[in-house]
């Protein structure tokens, strides 16, 4: 009964880390990371920023992506691994929201770059800590679905974003 007991507790853990690192990755990669592009027809039309501009805030949001993927390991230095995926989706929601209000090229630069880094940083988390809390039975379908989550978060991101 009481191995039952345990298996149940250990499944349960690790559907609540794949069910997290499946939305930190969705966010991360597919919002933070690739929602940017299908809007830039709508903010060129929309007069927020001219093509040229535009494209800078596309590379500063790439290169706060590669800037997250190399240092995101080095927030744990910090901090628990569950408190920095914490901080990351935060900070990623508060650049979306920043995100709609155009008040210069200078303030959309940077909450670009943030949506970048903090896509970034989740992406190369929050996998390995779903993993970690995964009885080694279930790490392959564990990796699958968390990895479900970039292809979904991209798809999302080319349909409903610029429907929204």
């Amino acid at each position: 009964m009481s191995s039952l007991r345990l298996r149940v507790s250990l499944e349960k853990e690790a559907l609540k880390a794949i069910a997290g690192a499946f939305l930190a990755v969705l966010v991360g990669i597919g919002l933070s990371r690739f929602a940017y592009a299908p809007l830039f027809p709508a903010i060129i039309e929309a007069g927020w920023f001219d093509p040229g501009q535009a494209a800078y805030l596309g590379a500063a949001n790439l290169a706060g992506y590669l800037l997250g993927a190399i240092c995101g390991q080095r927030l744990v230095a910090y901090c628990s691994t569950a408190t920095a995926l914490r901080a990351l989706m935060l900070l990623a929601t508060l650049a979306f929201a920043a995100s709609a209000f155009p008040l210069s090229f200078a303030w959309y630069f940077l909450w670009r770059l943030l949506s970048g880094l903090t896509g970034g940083a989740l992406m190369v988390l929050a996998a390995p800590a779903a993993l970690s809390q995964s009885p080694p039975a279930l790490r392959g379908l564990v990796s699958g679905a968390v990895f479900t989550g970039v292809g979904l978060g991209i798809m999302l991101s080319g349909t409903l974003v610029p429907a929204l």
